[in-house]
């Protein structure tokens, strides 16, 4: 759950809801300077399904006992998070492997401190006691996807997209979609920069940037998508910024608060464009 605090409210959007809009903007992925990931199926149930392990959590969210706030996507404790991913992993391997492993990639760059500076990055952070078991965690999941790779790759349909090069320009791709659909669920309020998107499977990068225009308009330069404006839209609720009792307090709070949709145009801005061709 992501939540921002506004005056004397919560807002609450849900981690799924975020992810919808990731796989929002993965369909509309490709242009004459971006190439269309492959297998672009699975590339898109990876981004709308990178988070679908919070489902079960979002419907009875819970607080945490030292603030009385609600637990976002950063401070729910280690062991729920992993327990909440490894369950959604694992639907996804039931559907579909290189989404599975798309997912899986993203899970254990969660944990990867290295990141956690960069802007609207989602790094968990873990306390020094957890280090052990985030460490197990993250070495059974490279088991997990060595054995994705090995099961693709054993599939006709599926061998050249399983090679490691094709695999990483998709991971970059779904951190780079994780990262924008987090930029307007926290709310664009300044410039950010997304760099070494790639632009094709052959080492071809980009950075964009992301520029606030006002009046709920962000501009994107170089843009990926196949169309020159999109209209964005993710569902919040809205709940009192208070302590809560316990979680059934906040709960029935949260159960009695509508959905409204935040709304924003992304659209090109012709400048400023930085394109990195292979091996540069």
């Amino acid at each position: 759950m992501i939540v921002l605090e506004q005056s004397d409210q919560l807002i609450l959007i849900r981690q799924t809801d975020h992810a919808f809009l990731a796989g929002y903007f993965a369909q509309e992925w490709g242009n004459e300077n971006f190439a269309k990931p492959e297998p672009f199926g699975s590339f898109c149930l990876a981004a709308a399904e990178h988070d679908n392990g919070w489902s079960e959590w979002e419907l009875k969210p819970q607080i945490d006992p030292k603030t009385r706030y609600p637990y976002s996507y950063t401070s729910i404790p280690t062991e729920d998070h992993i327990a909440l991913y490894q369950r959604g992993i694992e639907r996804l391997v039931r559907a579909d492997h290189y989404a599975a492993l798309l997912a899986s990639l993203h899970c254990s760059m969660l944990y990867d401190r290295g990141r956690a500076t960069i802007p609207g990055y989602s790094a968990k952070y873990v306390k020094s006691g957890e280090a052990q078991i985030v460490g197990d965690f993250v070495q059974r999941l490279k088991l997990q996807q060595l054995r994705l790779k090995v099961d693709l790759r054993a599939d006709a349909a599926m061998k050249a997209a399983a090679e490691d090069n094709i695999i990483t320009a998709n991971f970059e791709r779904l951190e780079a979609l994780d990262r924008l659909s987090l930029y307007f669920c926290l709310g664009p309020g300044e410039n950010i920069g997304i760099e070494g998107v790639p632009s094709n499977d052959q080492g071809g990068t980009a950075d964009l940037e992301l520029r606030p225009e006002g009046a709920n308009v962000v501009t994107l330069s170089p843009y990926p998508f196949r169309r020159e404006t999109l209209q964005v839209s993710v569902l919040a609720r809205r709940v009192p910024k208070r302590v809560y009792a316990n979680d059934a307090d906040f709960q029935k709070t949260l159960a009695r608060a509508p959905f409204y949709a935040i709304k924003y145009t992304l659209r090109e801005r012709r400048s400023n464009t930085s394109f990195h061709a292979a091996g540069f």
